[in-house]
């Protein structure tokens, strides 16, 4: 693997800590390369340097599918109608995707290579593939159904699980379940160079106008765009959007981070009425749960967090996540009363899939342990978004 493949597979992984950006001034590409070039350095000095914690870093790695411009869309049929699956994360280890069922599917990509996945209801499973640099589109059998270039390499899903949505060409792409191919959004205009991201995505019947992406510019949500255009937005106060849950009518949100302070404070927002409903400086980044009454807050510092907690709507505590001496690598929704978190060994590298009940009752193993790689570059048991 050459320094820049190493680089691109780090800069993948910090994708899934978008939520606890830093609230510095928004990016441009020229300060994405700067950065990128000194993370370079640094790991020349010393293999164990800490790569910077803000996602729009990752933008550096260059997204366009290698070999020529376009997608390689087969002429696959309309996706089946499948069952609605279990809420909840699946989870990719070695070569295979656990559904929330327990079912499982063999697929032709390796942790190694893929910085986000998430699995529609429908079935087919959306990856960011890091491996060729593109998005790909899984049949629920596995096999490869569609390859798309991208403008970053970063797959938002919706918290239904209904919608995929990733940047291709300046405009939004949304992958509805049912629906063979993406709808294209309006335009979106760059601003003095800024690159937008997909924060969120929401709706339903994508080509008839019903859905729309949440965007910010790295830092701070600024719009939305459907089909019929780019809207501004305006808040109460600057926040980012981390989560909108499964009704739509509350956001999950990160706001900047107070004086001298490097973590940004957190909270609920009511859309609607344009107020903040909850707000928290002690939780991390916050995703609703499969039902919208509990959250999962966790803070990450080198793709690690020492503990986890599960939120209720006032965003107090339910229930803490501390593995110590193990570490957290990732953590995601179970289902509606459960809480999945990968756990690593520091020391020795050793991996364990573990559910945690909201209850309060004695957590179980689910696989593992296993020895891996450093869980500071990459997670052996990868929850789906």
């Amino acid at each position: 693997m050459s320094n820049q493949d190493h680089l691109t597979e780090e800069l993948g992984r910090e994708l899934h800590r978008r939520v606890d950006a830093l609230y510095d001034a928004p990016l441009t590409l020229d300060d994405v390369r700067g950065r990128a070039r000194g993370i370079r350095r640094r790991r020349r000095v010393a293999a164990t340097a800490s790569i910077a914690a803000a996602v729009a870093i990752a933008v550096v790695v260059p997204t366009l599918l290698l070999g020529g411009i376009g997608s390689n869309r087969s002429d696959a049929p309309q996706p089946a109608p499948q069952p609605t699956p279990a809420r909840g994360a699946s989870v990719l280890h070695d070569g295979e995707v656990t559904l929330p069922g327990g079912a499982t599917v063999s697929v032709d990509v390796a942790n190694a290579d893929v910085s986000q996945f998430g699995v529609l209801t429908d079935g087919r499973i959306v990856v960011a593939n890091q491996a060729e640099q593109s998005v790909q589109v899984l049949a629920p059998d596995g096999s490869l159904q569609a390859t798309y270039p991208v403008d970053l390499l970063l797959v938002t899903m919706s918290s239904t699980d209904e919608l995929a949505a990733w940047i291709e060409g300046s405009r939004v792409q949304v992958l509805e379940s049912g629906s063979t191919e993406p709808v294209a959004l309006a335009h979106m205009p760059k601003s003095a160079g800024t690159i937008p991201m997909v924060d969120a995505v929401t709706g339903d019947h994508c080509a008839d106008g019903g859905c729309r992406a949440i965007l910010s510019d790295g830092t701070t949500t600024t719009a939305e765009v459907s089909v019929d255009g780019l809207r501004e937005l305006a808040t109460s106060e600057p926040l980012r959007v981390t989560d909108v849950s499964p009704d739509g009518d509350t956001w999950a949100v990160a706001f900047p981070p107070p004086q001298g302070e490097q973590y940004p404070c957190v909270g609920l927002y009511d859309p609607a009425d344009d107020k903040v409903t909850a707000r928290s400086c002690t939780a991390g980044g916050l995703e609703f749960s499969p039902d919208g009454r509990h959250l999962l807050s966790g803070r990450y510092e080198n793709n690690m967090a020492g503990e986890v907690m599960v939120l209720d709507r006032a965003l107090e505590v339910v229930r803490k996540v501390n593995p110590a001496p193990q570490v957290v690598s990732r953590a995601a929704w179970g289902d509606t009363t459960h809480v999945l978190a990968v756990l690593a060994g520091v020391d020795d590298n050793q991996w364990t899939l573990v559910r945690y009940p909201l209850d309060g009752g004695e957590p179980e193993t689910v696989a593992g342990p296993v020895r891996g790689g450093n869980p500071e570059m990459m997670s052996e048991y990868l929850p789906s978004e």
